[in-house]
């Protein structure tokens, strides 16, 4: 059965905390990145991958076209959403919802920050281009099981994977109903393996059970935070998902501050002196690129990394790698390297 209205009385959503440690270092040593979002006139289902520096709506959409911005808090009914986003979001249960100075409704505002890594239904007025600027945060979706999900995911903007390909190795989502936002209306995707993934778009998908899914490709590190690099090493665990290979890729991107100094760590066996070493492989502290070995379905491996905190040019720099992978995912992990004032 398609699945009906969200229904319920009115709700209250407490305000968002913003600005947590980590957040912090993220600011003040630079992950910026702006993630450009085209927005349609009338509603648009949009995915927002990066944390805004100022989070206040009336800031992250200053000068655009937008007048009404909602945002799923916790689905109260698992199987039922909003089909038609032209309802009354202040009827229905679970919603936080902005409206632009000027509105009518505008004092009922239940949403006052806009954070990463969430799926937002978002109104404008005509069609602009959204460059949303803001630090990139690592990927982390928690799904709620046997109900619909509001979420969205990293994929290339151009050859993006279909949604069969993206979620074939996941039990509880292939084969499940998945519903994008098309011409106003939520509809359900009945050829997955035609219909391919759009960068910055947010659909429904169930979740038959509970779910860890991150994607096919999936990024760990120790820290939420990213990679933290100071006199020790530290390392991304890469997992594969799919029921086939994947390549991935590290692209280090230059930002505002000068990118950090990396290099891999590999290890070396065979020297009858030392068994086993340990031999950095010294990267450009620049832009850089460089393909993984790859990676064999349901399997992993560890990539540590070191700072090289002699050639860094400040106590604190930061830096961010895209990961990409052939079948068209995309992730960002932020790089924070610290040092001694007095040198390394």
């Amino acid at each position: 059965m398609y699945p009906d209205l969200l229904r319920g009385t009115r709700f209250c959503v407490a305000t968002i905390a913003i600005g947590t440690l980590f957040t912090q270092v993220r600011a003040e040593i630079g992950h910026q990145r702006v993630q450009e979002i085209a927005l349609t006139a009338g509603w648009n289902a949009v995915f927002l991958a990066v944390d805004p520096v100022d989070a206040a709506p009336e800031k992250v959409f200053a000068g655009l076209p937008v007048d009404t911005v909602a945002t799923l808090f916790e689905n109260p009914v698992p199987n039922q959403f909003v089909t038609d986003p032209s309802v009354d979001l202040l009827k229905s249960q679970g919603w936080g919802v902005w409206y632009a100075p000027g509105k009518p409704e505008a004092f009922l505002k239940s949403l006052d920050g806009i954070l990463g890594n969430r799926a937002y239904l978002i109104h404008a007025k005509s069609a602009c281009s959204w460059k949303a600027a803001g630090d990139a945060i690592m990927p982390s979706l928690k799904w709620r099981p046997d109900a619909y999900n509001f979420v969205g995911f990293g994929v290339r903007s151009q050859g993006g994977p279909t949604f069969a390909e993206f979620f074939a190795g996941s039990k509880a989502h292939a084969a499940q109903a998945i519903y994008r936002l098309a011409e106003g209306r939520w509809k359900k995707v009945l050829q997955p393996s035609a219909e391919t993934m759009r960068a910055g778009e947010a659909f429904w998908i169930y979740s038959k059970g509970a779910s860890d899914f991150q994607g096919p490709l999936g990024i760990e590190t120790v820290s939420s935070s990213g990679l933290l690099l100071g006199r020790g090493a530290d390392q991304m665990i890469f997992r594969n998902a799919c029921p086939h290979p994947l390549s991935p890729t590290i692209q280090q991107v230059a930002g505002s501050d000068s990118a950090l100094p990396l290099s891999f760590l590999i290890k070396t066996y065979g020297n009858a002196e030392q068994p086993v070493a340990t031999t950095p492989v010294r990267m450009p502290a620049g832009a850089w690129e460089q393909a993984l070995p790859p990676l064999e379905a349901g399997a992993a491996f560890a990539v540590p990394m070191e700072c090289r905190g002699s050639e860094m040019l400040k106590p604190k720099q930061g830096s961010l790698l895209k990961i990409t992978s052939d079948l068209g995912t995309e992730a960002w992990v932020p790089v924070n390297g610290f040092r001694d004032s007095t040198g390394d």
